[in-house]
């Protein structure tokens, strides 16, 4: 409504760009579909697309690739990332994040995601995809519809628009939109399909909508006299650039009408190209490419709960490859002949995706699936922190010009500091407990100690020269400052434009425990321990890397190894020093060439976030995640409300014989 027609304006954009926001996919299934037909009919090579920002301080790689999957499969193929700061300075930290910063833990492995991502959207930017169906673009009917006074007529058109949408992809149909504006431009109906710019069509589908323009009319016209299919969506439109034609009238009537609840792959397409079966209606897309004589097919699974069983059917017979975008590696792959198709069967785990590669040929015999003998790795493990754990300090004392406010979150304390305005004296005092001191150093961080005055139990402390996150969180050694009770950091400032009241942080190798919401640093972290999730074993702030580490003992060297219940950015899996990375679901890895049989050392490094110690911490992350949820009070919780970090069992799968 507020642009009038979207599609339109990419007709003059070099590469065309949308934005994704969130821990979301399906609500950009028309804004996707929007760019990618237009880019897909005009020749553009690359679709933009500005990704994961309002995703927060979580994100793992596997929360990336669900994203990027359904991007790709949509026709993206150029990412840029939100965001890239300078610093974590301040707000900086709860900015529209996924920040894409050196501080993050999984940083030095970011590599391992970008080049998955990079690798598909150089194959998907090749050749042109292969679509059968278009689907006009019912924004007329929208113009139509439309009055300021009342927007449910315009609201009703779009939801069954969508609905559409959906049905297409519940049936696996792969479709593009045409927008009236360029299809007057662009379109023309020949006996070979209907032809939009580069792409030829075999369908076209009018959805539910009150009007049409006359352009659009005539080209159906034509298309119906040379015999192409057209089908009609109930209720099918009756007006003609806003009057109502009998013309129309008489074409629908010619035509295939159909209600969406009717629709059928059969009552659209009778033999497509493709034909994808099996489980994951709805769940599963597809995106293919015609490489030369070559054919590139993406498969994606977008669900999180369940893998699926799914069978591709390709007109013809074709040798296949499937390409790993994670590893580079590439096999091929077996298939088998069956009227008339190459049929691939396949199992897409949970957010799992495969590319397979088609040229003319026999396919190779498909080879049987594996299935597995699991075998848990019971007992504990010996752990180290590759990182100092944390302990958050985020509620304080304020003092100002001698004035008390009490005891207040960090928040609450800018808020008020920044309505007193520039030039005002404040004084924090921030508490925080030992019950036991931990045998190694003791770090204090305060964002920009360097400019203030910083006392710890009176004593005032010196700056390192070390930093923390970034330069602007300088660290002071304060190992002797530290007591057995309670402790007493006193910050003092004067209050400007530039200055940010934050957290202040505790670091080193201890452990920490909560009485009742409030944490306190409790000795050391145990050398032995149980799986689980480690923000309950004495970890709640750790924003690192740990190890697990074992003897093992293996009876196969085909043998694989499985991390059930991961909760991390990934997993390192080094056997007998050889790596391997946990990216996915089901995180499984091969121990083929690293492993022998009898015992091996296996040591499992997982790759934490920032979120547990950058927040938000006192509220559920939602949906959509920026500055405002950090200081949403109607959400907020005293309670640390923490995400888990850890891993439920470790298990050996050997392949039955």
């Amino acid at each position: 409504l507020t642009a009038g027609a979207m599609m339109p304006n990419y007709e003059y954009m070099h590469i065309p760009g949308i934005d994704h926001l969130g821990y979301r996919i399906w609500y950009l299934l028309l804004t996707a579909k929007q760019v990618s037909s237009v880019a897909s009919q005009l020749g553009k090579e690359r679709v933009l697309c500005e990704t994961y920002g309002c995703t927060g301080n979580y994100p793992s790689f596997a929360d990336r690739k669900w994203i990027g999957d359904f991007l790709l499969a949509m026709g993206v193929n150029l990412f840029t990332h939100h965001l890239v700061p300078y610093s974590m300075r301040g707000r900086r930290k709860r900015d529209y994040g996924l920040n894409f910063h050196w501080s993050q833990p999984w940083w030095r492995y970011n590599r391992l995601i970008e080049d998955y991502l990079a690798r598909l959207s150089y194959v998907l930017s090749q050749g042109s995809r292969v679509v059968e169906v278009l689907v006009i673009h019912p924004i007329a009917g929208a113009w139509c519809s439309y009055t300021p006074v009342n927007e449910s007529e315009v609201k009703k058109l779009d939801d069954a628009f969508r609905k559409l949408l959906e049905k297409l992809v519940e049936l696996g149909v792969d479709f593009e939109l045409g927008d009236e504006l360029l299809l007057s431009k662009y379109a023309e109906a020949t006996d070979s399909g209907f032809k939009v710019g580069r792409q030829v069509y075999k369908v076209v589908l009018v959805p539910p909508s009150p009007c049409i323009l006359s352009s659009t009319l005539r080209l159906l016209e034509e298309y119906a006299s040379k015999g192409g299919k057209i089908v009609f969506i109930e209720p099918a439109p009756s007006l003609v650039d806003g009057i109502e034609s009998e013309e129309l009238e008489s074409l629908a009537k010619s035509c295939v009408k159909l209600d969406v609840s009717g629709l059928t792959l059969n009552s659209i397409l009778a033999d497509p190209l493709i034909k994808l079966e099996g489980e994951g209606a709805g769940k599963v897309l597809y995106h293919a490419r015609k490489i030369g004589d070559q054919l590139v097919i993406f498969v994606a699974n977008t669900s999180w709960e369940n893998g699926f069983r799914v069978k591709l059917g390709v007109k013809g017979e074709w040798r296949v490859e499937e390409w790993n975008p994670l590893t580079g590696e590439i096999r091929e792959e077996g298939a088998t002949l069956e009227g008339g198709r190459t049929w691939l069967e396949m199992t897409l785990h949970e957010v799992g995706s495969r590319l397979f590669v088609l040229e003319p040929g026999k396919p190779a015999k498909p080879r049987p699936e594996p299935s597995f003998v699991k075998e848990e790795i019971k007992g504990s493990w010996r752990l180290k922190l590759l990182d100092d754990n944390v302990l958050v300090v985020d509620y304080c004392e304020l003092s100002v010009d001698g004035k008390d406010y009490g005891f207040l979150s960090t928040l609450r304390v800018q808020k008020i500091l920044s309505e007193i305005g520039a030039g005002a004296r404040y004084r924090l005092k921030y508490r925080f407990t030992v019950k036991r001191k931990p045998s190694g150093d003791v770090w204090l961080v305060v964002e920009e100690g360097e400019k203030l005055k910083v006392k710890l139990n009176g004593v005032e402390v010196e700056w390192s020269g070390e930093h923390w996150i970034d330069w602007n969180f300088p660290k002071a050694k304060v190992t002797e400052l530290v007591r057995v009770g309670g402790n007493v950091v006193e910050v003092e400032g004067v209050m400007n434009l530039d200055r940010y009241i934050e957290p202040i942080y505790l670091l080193g190798k201890f452990k920490v425990e909560f009485d009742g919401d409030k944490p306190y640093i409790d000795g050391d972290v145990p050398e032995e321990v149980e799986l689980g999730d480690f923000t309950l074993k004495g970890l709640p702030f750790y924003a690192g890397r740990i190890t697990l580490t074992r003897k093992v003992d293996v009876k196969s060297g085909a043998a694989l190894l499985e991390l059930e219940g991961l909760n991390a950015a990934l997993a390192v899996v080094r056997v007998n020093g050889e790596e391997r990375f946990a990216v996915t679901p089901p995180y499984r890895v091969s121990l083929a060439g690293a492993v022998r049989e009898g015992e091996n050392k296996i040591e499992i490094e997982l790759v934490g976030t920032l979120r547990n110690v950058l927040g938000p911490l006192h509220r559920e992350d939602p949906t959509s995640i920026g500055p405002g949820t950090f200081e949403d009070e109607t959400a907020w919780s005293d309670k640390y409300i923490l995400r888990p970090f850890g891993l439920r069992s470790i298990k050996l799968l050997y392949p039955k014989p």
